[in-house]
């Protein structure tokens, strides 16, 4: 042993380790990994309103551009258009996961085109009149519509006047 040597186990550790970095406890640990689990618990339900929120919002102006499209097309075409909630094909139905926008031939009503159609993720519903929005050539729609977008719970309303005019409200319109 040399002169001034310290052979106490102490002083070996405390020459390693300086004060305040000695890392932490086990208990430590477990104390922030359950205030991170409660954190956790909370924030989760309002993460699943807020992705509701954006869906709703999402699905609400893919139904207004959709209508906007419909009356834009009226226009160009100098035909009418119609905009509506269908189950399948272009059957117009009062709910409905699939929205669509389509001409009918007023000579041949057999002989429809489909103009655009949109399918709703989940469960997200559009529902409103059994016969839709309809545009004439004018750009001018024949009803005052309105078109409620769901989901879980929670609506959108997007409402169509009769000047064709398309605006979404968090109340009916």
């Amino acid at each position: 042993m040399q002169k001034g040597e310290d052979t106490t186990l102490q002083h070996q550790y405390a020459c390693r380790w300086p004060a305040g970095a000695r890392g932490f406890t086990l208990v430590e640990l477990m104390v922030t990994v359950a205030v991170l689990g409660i954190l956790a618990v909370i924030a989760v339900p309002s993460m699943t309103g807020m992705i509701n929120n954006s869906r709703l919002r999402g699905q609400s102006e893919e139904v207004t551009a959709a209508l906007q499209l419909a009356r834009s097309e009226a226009v160009r075409r100098n035909q009418r258009m119609t905009a509506c909630a269908a189950a399948s094909g272009t059957t117009c139905a009062a709910s409905a996961s699939r929205f669509v926008v389509y001409w009918q031939d007023p000579a041949n009503v057999a002989n429809i085109e489909l103009v655009r159609e949109i399918a709703m993720p989940g469960t997200v519903q559009v529902s409103g009149s059994a016969g839709g929005a309809q545009f004439r050539s004018t750009g001018l729609a024949d009803s005052v519509q309105q078109f409620q977008v769901t989901v879980s719970g929670e609506a959108r309303y997007v409402c169509v006047q009769i000047s064709g005019v398309v605006s979404v409200k968090k109340v009916a319109c």
